[in-house]
């Protein structure tokens, strides 16, 4: 019986990782979202994060990026203002609204390196994670 694919929300950190260095563990999800082993979700704070820094502080991942962005799949979710005003106790105040976008997706993970950031209420059903924890699931399955 074939596994549905996990269901991974991405943080701005884990795009700009895998854009500047091509390897890691965010690269590696990245790639699975692109073979479809990932459901991969991002929201366009997230989007607009990852290209803002790329962008000012690495242009030289820039090509990477556009080419994640064009291979891995990733769905833009755009989370509604209640459910950004849900969850505004659950992540640090710039964090909400990825927390909300994550939420809103269904994803089971949040990937970031941030993992302090964001402290969800066991009703939330999701769990944070840094890129090489959700490898260590993947690999498991």
């Amino acid at each position: 019986m074939k596994q549905s694919p996990l269901k991974v929300f991405f943080d701005a950190d884990v795009i700009i990782s895998a854009s500047f260095l091509q390897s890691g563990a965010s690269f590696i999800l990245l790639q699975l979202s692109e073979l479809g082993f990932i459901k991969g979700y991002i929201s366009k704070q997230v989007l607009e994060e990852s290209q803002r820094n790329i962008q000012n502080k690495l242009p030289s991942a820039l090509p990477v990026f556009k080419e994640i962005l064009n291979t891995s799949k990733l769905k833009i979710i755009s989370p509604t203002e209640d459910e950004i005003k849900s969850v505004f106790s659950n992540a640090h105040k710039k964090d909400v609204p990825i927390l909300a976008a994550a939420l809103h997706s269904q994803a089971e993970h949040l990937t970031t390196f941030n993992i302090k950031d964001f402290y969800p209420s066991s009703d939330h059903n999701i769990k944070i994670a840094k890129p090489s924890e959700i490898t260590k699931i993947i690999g498991k399955g």
